[in-house]
């Protein structure tokens, strides 16, 4: 079979598998290596120290898979159309963590492709990753033309917006290549001046002062102080750059179904709700989900940083409000 034709079949598994983007790019370097190295450097990783120990692998892809040739990236859309509102007395939980976790979903499926592509060619030996390997796959993805890389450091899509899952396969054949596409975001920057702790420059992205960040990787014993009133109820994860984001307009709902909200409280959960949870009442409510990712612990930490900050704008709208004597 010539290169062209089992490019386009495999590109046709996959589709069939369900990804809902495809694209081929060569194994190597990976794009924008050096950055990553300045990055680290700067200390923009904060307490993800597995980040630094991983850099090597993460720079080169063969490194994480030596045979590799080729990297076919694949994306998968998790939006499902509920809206998060800002309400008082309600927290909120970032969109992709509504429903089960994507690492094992993604990771199921991408094997089932490789022991597609197997079973036509016997030769293939390949490795697949979610992003818990040590591979950049936002980079991979726009070097196998599945989008740009936006503003918000996210992948962007003009047909699907961001609300993406990422993952590929290393595999030791020779493909035909695609090409990185062009950056459509313009003059605009909504999501750089719409981040409530300034962790977004266009095109960088700060982590330590990021909210996803702050509520999920973060492992200090206490959050930060001039960042911990700034959380805007999010308790774990934010998808404010993304929320702002115009081509997110275009989202469509996902076709997986195990991505809708497990429970409707996911989507904006009241705050004496997850107050009154024991640590064994948190596991049972969030098993199967990401949240599960923040730990007890921290995911506390998150909350009551959320309330203390509501009450504080309690007895400030209470102070500031004037009062009213009777008239005799």
């Amino acid at each position: 079979m010539e290169i062209k034709q089992k490019s386009q079949l495999f590109k046709e598994i996959g589709y069939q598998i369900g990804f809902d983007k495809i694209g081929i790019a060569r194994a190597g370097l990976a794009p924008k290596a050096e950055f990553l190295e300045k990055w680290l450097a700067n200390g923009k990783h904060g307490t993800m120290t597995w980040m630094e120990k991983h850099k090597e692998i993460r720079k080169d892809l063969r490194q994480f898979f030596p045979e590799a040739r080729s990297v076919i990236m694949v994306a998968l859309n998790y939006y499902t159309p509920h809206p998060i509102k800002t309400i008082p007395q309600t927290a909120k939980i970032s969109r992709y963590a509504w429903g089960s976790d994507y690492h094992k979903i993604l990771k199921k499926m991408l094997k089932r492709f490789l022991e597609k592509l197997q079973s036509i060619d016997p030769t293939i030996r390949g490795r697949a990753f979610v992003d818990s390997a040590p591979v950049m796959e936002k980079q991979w993805a726009v070097q196998a033309g599945l989008g740009w890389q936006g503003k918000n450091t996210n992948l962007l899509t003009r047909d699907l917006g961001s609300w993406l899952f990422l993952g590929g396969l290393a595999i030791n054949q020779e493909l035909v290549y695609d090409h990185p596409t062009q950056d459509y975001c313009g003059n605009c920057d909504a999501c750089v001046t719409a981040c409530p702790t300034n962790a977004l420059e266009p095109y960088v992205l700060d982590p330590t002062k990021c909210i996803s960040y702050l509520t999920i990787e973060y492992r200090g014993t206490e959050l930060p102080t001039t960042l911990k009133d700034k959380l805007e109820n999010w308790v774990f994860g934010c998808d404010i750059c993304q929320d702002v984001c115009p081509w997110n307009r275009f989202a469509k709902k996902t076709h997986e179904p195990r991505f809708n909200p497990k429970d409707q409280k996911m989507v904006n959960p009241p705050l004496d709700f997850l107050a009154q949870l024991k640590e064994d009442e948190f596991n049972s409510f969030f098993a199967g989900t990401p949240v599960r990712r923040a730990k007890y612990h921290n995911f506390m930490q998150n909350l009551m940083a959320i309330i203390d900050q509501q009450t504080k704008q309690q007895d400030k709208q209470v102070k500031n409000t004037p009062v009213v004597h009777d008239k005799d």
